[in-house]
């Protein structure tokens, strides 16, 4: 529902009625629960190891850490923005979403993959974040990326929302999609899974969820 003036305000969860509005709090709740599950699964042992010689050949890059510890508010910030602005968007990345953990989970689980981290003995600000990284995520859980499935699914529907704040968005998800292999946190065959990943699902939700173009596609 638009509001008189054909702004996106009268889109979001406020405006859309209590079943629109109670379909939002489920999927709240399961995307706060799947992300739950990523400890349970993040251990060995491994059955894979993915590295090539282009993982070999990339250098280890401190400063990526930076966007690579963003991801989780970047994804608060956008379902948020998202529910407040235009509901059927938020139910659409947080299905998409979901749908990337699932199948995601689904390798962990069956066909767990480890990376092989180098040690950090350098000081400096972005070293001891990239050791208390390591320290808090164990090399496991790597293919599919979802640092690279997630981040790219909300870039996906910000365009969807608005191309003019989509592409500055995509700037900074390029920047966490790379971080990934720059800190050594996965292999380059992660990230493409991700990538596809995000992708499919998408494509998938979008299409059972947000039935009409977006208000703003200048």
């Amino acid at each position: 529902m638009k509001t008189k003036s054909g702004g996106i305000f009268g889109q979001g969860v406020f405006f859309g009625g209590w079943f629109d509005a109670a379909v939002c709090v489920l999927f709240g709740i399961a995307v706060y629960l799947m992300n739950e599950i990523y400890d349970i699964l993040n251990h060995g042992p491994a059955v894979l190891n993915l590295q090539t010689a282009l993982d070999r050949a990339l250098p280890l890059v401190p400063v990526f850490v930076v966007p690579y510890v963003s991801l989780n508010p970047f994804v608060y910030a956008s379902l948020i923005l998202f529910l407040v602005f235009r509901s059927k968007i938020f139910q659409s990345a947080a299905a998409s979403m979901l749908g990337a953990w699932l199948v995601s989970y689904l390798f962990y689980f069956f066909l767990q993959t480890e990376v092989v981290r180098p040690t950090i003995t350098a000081a400096g600000v972005f070293n001891d974040m990239l050791r208390n990284v390591y320290l808090g995520d164990h090399p496991y859980n790597d293919f599919p990326s979802l640092h690279t499935s997630i981040s790219t699914i909300l870039a996906i529907h910000w365009f969807r929302l608005d191309r003019r704040i989509g592409w500055p968005v995509a700037v900074w998800t390029a920047l966490i999609v790379a971080s990934t292999v720059l800190v050594k946190q996965h292999y380059v065959a992660d990230v493409a899974a991700g990538l596809i990943l995000a992708f499919a699902s998408s494509s998938l939700f979008a299409r059972l969820f947000i039935r009409e173009r977006s208000v703003s596609r200048s």
